[in-house]
């Protein structure tokens, strides 16, 4: 056995031997907590804590509000995250949707809901975790969650949450995101289909298009793969705004999958929308700086040689025309006009079938 893995086990086992610890104060009503572990917690009871995390500039600590469901009997621990990017609003509704919904239902199991990881991020609508006082700099925690380190405030906070709520509450888990600034994007999901379990997962979902995809190290997705917990990204259309249509179908897609892993018992699994399964895309960059004029609509099918976009210069003058490079569906698409040179336009989705790695089979 190499000295690699043991050390791994060896830190995986230290983290799964904590229990839940209570600060003895309460922050707006709610029982703070520095570490959960639900094994310690009563059975058929619904759990509002907050965790207490690295402190701001101030010396006051970041509190991030967190459900936790637990049922009678089974061994699944669910988890539902939510809002690691903190202008990723969508997910934040989901989770409180979904909690909404499990309010009056039996639980078999617990079902963990984080609502709204990234409380700097969120305060002020931005996608990193922001430092404030005079560093305007972020940092994205979904690059680091996994990554042990503490010698910043932001690696301090991802780590906590990595070592003290996420890593030991979960069998299954759901990341819930939007897509960056500035794109419409709509349901869609990122999933390992090296891993049966995920596989489904995704399936359930129900979403528009789900991306066959190896992961990001550090994301919260990957970082539970590496240790062996099926993990998926769920991203709920755009970023920066609320959009009830689309937080309702992925309410619905992860109802499914709470369904199908048994933790809602005596329920059929619901999926209407036909899902597009993609392993490759292409993003179409603009080459010069100019008003973009797109031709085509999210989700629209398109071949080889279409044209996407046409770019203006400043006198309204045709400077550039962009064609599709393969064939494929329009999985996003830049909102605002103006563009300059190396700025995504949007992206094509296709299904490769000579993927070594991520196929349907």
């Amino acid at each position: 056995m190499s000295k690699k893995f043991l050390f791994g086990f060896f830190c995986l086992s230290t983290i799964l031997l904590g229990k839940t610890e209570f600060t003895g104060e309460k922050y707006l009503g709610k029982d703070i907590i520095t570490n959960l572990d639900v094994n310690d917690l009563e059975p058929q009871k619904t759990y509002e804590f907050y965790f207490q995390n690295v402190e701001n500039q101030l010396g006051n600590p970041w509190f991030i509000p967190i459900t936790v469901i637990k049922g009678e009997n089974g061994n699944e621990k669910f988890l539902l995250n939510s809002g690691v990017h903190g202008n990723e609003l969508n997910s934040i509704l989901a989770s409180y949707k979904i909690k909404e919904y499990l309010s009056d239902k039996k639980i078999n199991g617990t079902i963990i809901i984080v609502h709204g990881m990234n409380i700097p991020g969120l305060l002020n609508d931005t996608r990193g975790f922001n430092y404030f006082g005079n560093n305007e700099n972020t940092v994205d925690l979904n690059r680091q969650m996994d990554s042990g380190k503490q010698n910043s405030s932001d690696e301090k906070y991802s780590t906590n949450l990595w070592n003290h709520i996420l890593s030991k509450n979960a069998t299954k888990v759901i990341d819930l995101h939007t897509n960056g600034k500035g794109t419409s994007f709509p349901l869609f999901a990122y999933a390992d289909f090296r891993n049966k379990d995920i596989k489904k997962m995704a399936e359930l979902l129900d979403a528009d298009i789900v991306k066959l995809d190896n992961g990001e190290p550090g994301s919260v997705e990957t970082s539970f793969v590496n240790i062996g917990i099926p993990s998926i990204t769920f991203e709920l259309g755009s970023s920066e705004t609320v959009q009830p249509e689309i937080v309702n179908r992925a309410v619905q897609g992860i109802i499914n999958n709470l369904i199908y892993w048994k933790l809602l018992p005596n329920k059929e699994v619901k999926t209407l929308n036909k899902t597009f399964y993609g392993n490759n895309w292409i993003k179409i960059k603009a080459e010069k700086g100019g008003f973009i004029e797109p031709h085509i609509k999210l989700l629209n099918k398109v071949s080889k040689g279409d044209l996407l976009f046409t770019q203006y210069d400043s006198f309204g003058k045709k400077i550039k025309e962009y064609f599709s490079p393969i064939s494929g569906i329009v999985v996003s698409i830049k909102n605002y006009p103006y563009s300059t040179p190396g700025d995504s336009l949007g992206r094509i989705i296709e299904y490769n079938p000579n993927d070594p790695d991520q196929s349907l089979k």
